[in-house]
């Protein structure tokens, strides 16, 4: 079976445009490019920029320079959005695939569909990575919005989320969608659980203070400032936990995020590190005993599935995408609401209770790649039945 993934980007050190591009969803992209291409030959199509054909291990990257100097420029570039559209075109007679696989419905995704799948009558599919939905809670994804609704309007859309809340929230905002065209396949991780020894407890000067690990992009969406606020406020916190935040700042975000750690006086019990390798971030999770994920929207954290695979458990709210898949309480200590009252109860929680890390390792076994990428596979196979 021959897959054609497209991604309008993705992390892969290899690749010098995505060396510092560090994301959950442009990692998990890659890992199931590369383990689909263990059983199947799996091409990928990237959208962001122009590449010539290589080999990415088990992944073929498609050729899209025949303009070497062709480059999206600020905005909405009809042009860009016009030359790659031809080229993925060109590049559908050349590898004949037998399914189309989007990783987003952006711009360039939708002018594909549109102009070349829908037309010629060829099977895709689209995975939904991320759902803001109607009405959000935090600003700055106005975009996000309008392809999503967009999106949503393609008729006879096959859909997969990466988690079931994520399906259950689309249903909510559009509760005449057929249900049945949307299906949920879990996120998966390949990041091989190791610990490994490191001085960041003596360096941040942690002491016996529990750690609890933020990992994520700093933005409104990921609501981290929300952690800040109830730290300000409930004093016994900051004698007792030391939180470490990792992740790029996002652009979208106006305020600087260590100048608020400063000026509400929290740099005593917490720090914000940066973006961080594969194997800085298991340094983190070997010397944490919580990850927080306070996040408003969430498909099926990366973080989180990492976390959980070191045996360290989850603290979220209840009604995130992630906690009808991740659903034991031996794992996760739920927020009842979105108040800084109960995310304090849901981290007092998690501070008191004595947790089987033994048991939240076996837990994670479930979501591992090779099961999601088994997951994808079947699907494609069964499309013709949907």
């Amino acid at each position: 079976m021959k897959i054609l993934s497209y991604a309008w980007y993705i992390y892969d050190s290899r690749l010098q445009q995505y060396i510092n591009n560090c994301t959950g969803g442009g990692l998990v992209v890659r890992d199931l490019c590369e383990f689909l291409g263990q059983k199947e030959k799996s091409y990928l199509f990237i959208g962001q920029y122009v590449f010539p054909e290589m080999k990415l291990g088990n992944i073929n990257l498609v050729k899209t320079d025949y303009q070497a100097d062709m480059k999206k420029s600020a905005g909405k570039d009809e042009t860009y959005i016009a030359y790659m559209t031809k080229v993925f075109e060109r590049t559908i007679e050349e590898v004949r695939p037998d399914i189309i696989h989007f990783h987003d419905c952006g711009d360039l995704a939708y002018s594909i569909i549109k102009n070349v799948c829908i037309p010629h009558k060829l099977k895709y599919v689209i995975t939904c990575h991320l759902y803001i939905g109607k009405n959000p809670e935090f600003a700055g994804y106005e975009r996000s919005l309008a392809v999503e609704e967009r999106m949503l309007e393609l008729s006879n859309l096959n859909l997969i989320t990466v988690s079931s809340g994520m399906k259950k929230k689309i249903l909510r905002d559009y509760p005449k969608y057929d249900e049945k065209n949307i299906t949920p396949i879990l996120n998966g991780t390949s990041f091989k659980a190791a610990y490994m020894k490191s001085d960041y407890r003596d360096y941040l000067e942690v002491g016996d203070r529990k750690v609890l690990l933020c990992a994520g992009s700093i933005c409104y969406r990921k609501n981290q400032l929300q952690i800040l606020r109830i730290f300000e406020q409930y004093s016994q916190l900051k004698e007792q936990i030391y939180v470490i935040f990792c992740g790029n700042m996002t652009k979208t975000m106006t305020e600087n995020f260590e100048e608020e750690i400063e000026k509400r006086k929290l740099s005593q019990c917490m720090h914000y590190i940066g973006a961080l390798s594969s194997e800085e971030m298991k340094k983190m999770y070997s010397i944490s005993e919580g990850l927080i994920m306070p996040s408003y929207a969430e498909g099926l954290s990366i973080s989180a599935l990492e976390a959980i695979a070191y045996g360290v458990p989850v603290i979220m709210y209840d009604d995130s995408e992630c906690a009808l898949d991740l659903d034991d309480e031996n794992v996760v200590s739920f927020a009842k609401s979105h108040t800084d009252e109960s995310m304090v109860n849901a981290i007092i929680h998690w501070y008191n209770k004595v947790w089987d890390r033994d048991y939240i390792i076996k837990y994670a076994e479930y979501f591992k790649m090779e099961r999601m990428a088994d997951d994808y596979i079947r699907y494609y196979k069964n499309y013709d039945l949907k």
